[in-house]
């Protein structure tokens, strides 16, 4: 018996041969495929989880009752009576509450998907206040102690009872029998009766801090006044809330802790809020208390993702343009129940506010990454360059034994897709895995390019197979002919065309409505292009020189090198442009970064206004003192208040705020600021017709052009104009004034907010933890350093940091590679040339310094170009990038160079460019003087 044997001269066998004898640059490919298609599915994941992170944290910067769909009714009260079972409130409560929770419910069932999916289920409740609540004999000039009384049909869910009673329900009145009349005779018309005590005192349970702020006992009565009588309360618990972060709470006056204030006579007021039983309600509905009814969806802002962010602002709109019908709107006695209402929110506003910012990020990234992905591009042609060289022996003497062109072209087609769809897969696979976000299809799309780009590539290589020998390409003509010339005169005008429209545009601000900017994004491509295009052109003018030079010196290496480089340069268009693209990319990348970094420090000191800003609960006089005394303070300034105030336009009324301070102290705490608001000495005058204020260019806008313009009802002269916030406010419309001007216009100067200036070399950490233990519980010290921390710590700087840092790697990496490919490619040059040489006595050291001399020349030169244009290309770019998105600034940053971060990125794309140069002059020169004669003589 014999053994059978297989040939392996079949059409997979020989396939497998082929690939087998040289996998080193299909492997390469390969995994230079797998890198770009987990890129294209992980970059577009990675920028949605960012801009989903950054909306959270800027939703997060909103109380909840901004944001929460709302309807607040001062003129109209709650239509009591039960549902049909649809609720899920308590029996009794459902008998007075359920029938309006029920319509409430209807409501929702109505909302918009997108919009039904980021809300919860409604809320309700009535507020009665404020009410003065003195203890019993309390003398005039005492300290005003006014309370706030909540029904809410869904206490218990808020809170728990820490002391005490939960408190009882009043008991209703009776409905009024109408008056019965003789036939015919008209009902006489009766006054209703006015608004009467109850004859049991109205219980409620409050916070502790309440109780002890308002000196207010269990058990202890007191009374509100109620029409002409007086309405007995009495506080039968304490409780805690189940959940104090609760946007529930947001909706209350004043929820948790009471407020602690001055009146403008002096007097102490405290105010605190009690809840009674929702049931009392109907007990006190006819009462006349002053009343609001607030009735919300909570948006649940945890479930927003910005990738919806355009379709939920779209349904907001839809739901907030139409009224529903929550009662009957009748009339009964002096009050109305609730009728046909509409639901307003800031959501919409929040998340265009956020959708800008994430189309101002995703320009920044995607001019970012015009780079990286221009020399990805060029390297994947290099690297199938590399695989075709490899495969061209065998593929012409296949030509020469008669195979077609459409047969080569499907062999090389069929290594490419081997080579390219499984690379593509696996790096899509990891990708999509890596990144746990919804980034759309537009990266598959791109995987699936990065699947057929080796097999395109390839077979476009196929006209260049010849059977006969090749020309030298040193042989060929200089300067590309009239069509190069076309060309590249057509890259010159489409990149001068690009940058003139971007700097006559100007700053880009409407990426939240048109995405990503094409002009933006295409620009430093193109310079870089351009300037790939100006170094072919310009080196070979020093390059000749050397070449004369060297002609007449003795060396062989520096003139044969430099000769060969001039007559056949191993580096065209491509490898020039990865250097070029790389190294300008990572200096723009060094600025950029550098720029971001100072515009966060700019702003946070900005924002904080001084050394320190003590904030959060109105300070008292004591604590104030107490500021000022602390060892290290040189000064401290408040700023006295912060209240809502009426401009009136032209008989328009526009709501803004009111900021008081002192300007001598804020002067003398701001001295030597940059980020200082500034305050004129005019604003200091008093006894003026017209109020001297300082104002945001937002309301400035507003009022101009207007022919009357008044100050609630007052007159006022503007002596400046701020463009943004100030230290003072953190909204962009407010209006300024000195305490001196102010009495008539606010109610207390009650601080909630001092800046303090430190002494020269006071321990800012000592200082800082002081002012903290005077300010107490529920207020906050910040500096410059931790608003900064805080400012980079945003999701939308770090993504912004994270992309720039790796888009330098990236970068200098690429073009590392694309040194080594280029040399690679040229190996089949030097395999004939380096072994005849040697055996004429050249040694090992001047082969490497030849093959240096291939890619040397004109990648010095490339690295120079590239290290300009990374230095002009901040100040074409940045005229259209909005950089205030990173820096959280008002103002567009300057372009800022940091030498240290610019010095090292220039020295690091030095070494790494060296490193490769020095790694691919160590390619070639291993074939025999024999194998190189053979290589002739084939040809």
């Amino acid at each position: 018996m014999t053994a059978r044997h297989h040939s392996t001269l079949t059409s997979v066998g020989l396939f497998r041969r082929q690939f087998f004898a040289a996998p080193f640059a299909s492997v390469m490919l390969a995994l230079l495929v797998a890198a770009g298609a987990l890129l294209a599915t992980a970059l577009p994941r990675a920028v949605a989880a960012m801009h989903t992170a950054a909306l959270a944290e800027h939703l997060a910067e909103f109380p909840a009752r901004e944001l929460d769909l709302l309807s607040a009714n001062r003129s109209a009260l709650p239509e009591l009576g039960p549902s049909t079972g649809a609720t899920t409130l308590a029996d009794d409560v459902d008998a007075v509450w359920g029938g309006q929770e029920e319509r409430l419910l209807a409501i929702r069932d109505q909302m918009p998907a997108e919009l039904a999916r980021v809300t919860d289920d409604p809320l309700q409740a009535v507020i009665a206040g404020p009410n003065s609540a003195k203890p019993d004999g309390a003398g005039p000039g005492s300290t005003d102690y006014v309370l706030y009384a909540g029904f809410d049909p869904r206490l218990d869910e808020h809170i728990e009872l820490t002391a005490g009673a939960w408190p009882t329900a009043l008991d209703a009145p009776e409905p009024t029998e109408p008056t019965e009349s003789d036939p015919g005779v008209p009902a006489a018309y009766e006054e209703p009766a006015g608004p009467a005590p109850s004859a049991e005192p109205l219980e409620f349970v409050a916070s502790e801090a309440f109780a002890r702020e308002m000196h207010w006992e269990i058990g202890q009565e007191r009374g509100i006044p109620l029409g002409a009588d007086s309405q007995r309360v009495v506080l039968v618990g304490t409780f805690a809330a189940k959940d104090p972060g609760d946007g529930f709470w947001t909706h209350l006056p004043v929820p948790l802790e009471p407020s602690v204030a001055f009146t403008a006579d002096g007097t102490l007021r405290i105010t605190g809020l009690g809840f009674a039983h929702p049931n009392s309600w109907a007990a006190l509905e006819r009462s006349q208390l002053p009343t609001t009814l607030e009735m919300w969806f909570p948006v649940a802002d945890e479930r927003i993702r910005a990738d919806r962010s355009a379709e939920l602002r779209s349904d907001l709109d839809e739901f907030t343009s139409v009224g529903y019908p929550v009662g009957s709107g009748e009339w009964e006695y002096y009050f109305s129940t609730i009728g046909v209402v509409g639901f307003s929110s800031g959501l919409g506003d929040a998340l265009a506010t956020a959708a800008t910012a994430a189309g101002a990020s995703d320009t920044v990234l995607a001019t970012v990454a015009s780079g990286p992905i221009g020399v990805m591009v060029a390297v994947l042609v290099l690297g199938a360059r590399v695989v075709f060289e490899r495969r061209r022996q065998g593929l012409e003497l296949a030509a020469a034994r008669g195979a077609s062109t459409g047969q080569l072209r499907g062999i090389l087609a069929v290594e490419g897709a081997v080579i390219g769809v499984p690379a593509a897969a696996i790096g899509a696979v990891l990708g999509t895995l890596a990144v746990p976000a919804d980034g759309g299809s537009a990266g598959l799309v791109i995987a699936a390019l990065f699947a057929l780009t080796p097999a395109a590539l390839l077979v476009s290589s196929a006209p260049a197979l010849s059977p006969l020998r090749r020309a030298r390409a040193d042989f060929a003509a200089r300067g590309g002919g009239r069509l190069r010339w076309i060309l590249e005169a057509l890259v010159a005008i489409v990149a001068v065309a690009a940058v003139v429209l971007l700097l006559r545009r100007g700053l880009a601000t409407s990426a939240a409505d048109v995405g990503v900017d094409p002009l933006l994004a295409a620009v430093p491509l193109l310079l870089a292009v351009l300037t790939c295009l100006i170094v072919l052109r310009l080196y070979p003018i020093p390059l000749a020189a050397i070449v004369r030079a060297a002609s007449r010196g003795r060396g062989l290496v520096a003139f044969l090198g430099s000769a060969r480089a001039l007559r056949d340069p191993s580096a065209g268009v491509v490898p020039v442009l990865t250097v070029v693209v790389g190294v300008s990319i990572a200096m723009f990348s060094a600025v950029l970064l550098g720029t971001v970094q100072a515009g966060v420090d700019d702003a946070a000191d900005a924002r904080v206004g001084a050394d320190a800003a003590v904030a959060g609960i109105p300070f008292t006089l004591e604590q104030q003192e107490a500021f000022a005394d602390v060892p290290g303070v040189e000064a401290i300034a408040p700023v006295y208040a912060t209240d809502s105030i009426q401009v009136g336009i032209d008989g328009r009324l526009r709501t803004t705020t009111l900021i008081v301070v002192d300007a001598d102290e804020m002067r003398a705490v701001q001295a030597g600021r940059s980020g200082a608001t500034p305050l004129p000495d005019e604003l200091s005058e008093t006894g003026a017709d017209a109020v001297p204020v300082v104002i945001s260019k937002v309301i400035a806008d507003s009022i101009e052009g207007a022919e009357d313009v008044e100050l609630d009802r007052d007159a006022f002269e503007v002596v400046g104009v701020v463009d943004g916030r100030t230290a003072y406010w953190p909204r962009t419309s407010w209006v300024l004034m000195d305490r001196d001007n102010a009495d008539g216009f606010v109610g207390t100067f009650v601080p909630d907010r001092v800046l303090v200036r430190f002494e020269p070399g006071a321990d800012a950490a000592a200082v800082t933890a002081e002012l903290g233990e005077i300010a107490g519980e529920g207020a906050t010290v910040t500096t410059p350093t931790m608003l900064r921390d805080e400012l980079a710590g945003a999701s939308v700087t770090q993504g912004l940091v994270v992309s720039l840092v790796g888009a330098i790697v990236l970068s200098s990496l690429l073009t590392a590679l694309a040194i080594v490919l280029t040399l690679v490619v040229g190996r089949p040059a030097r395999e004939r040339l380096l072994p005849l040489l040697t055996t004429l006595g050249l040694r090992r050291r001047g082969e490497r310094a030849l093959v240096a001399w291939e890619v040397g020349p004109v990648v010095v030169v490339a690295l120079v170009a590239g290290a300009l244009l990374g230095v002009v290309l901040p100040f074409v770019v940045l005229q259209g990038i909005d950089l205030r998105a990173f820096t959280g600034a008002d103002q567009q940053p300057g372009v800022v160079f940091d030498p240290w971060l610019i010095g090292a990125v220039l020295v690091g794309s030095v070494v790494v460019t060296g490193l490769a140069v020095l790694l691919a002059s160590r390619v070639g020169g291993e074939a025999s003087a024999a194998r190189a004669m053979r290589k002739e003589e084939e040809g």
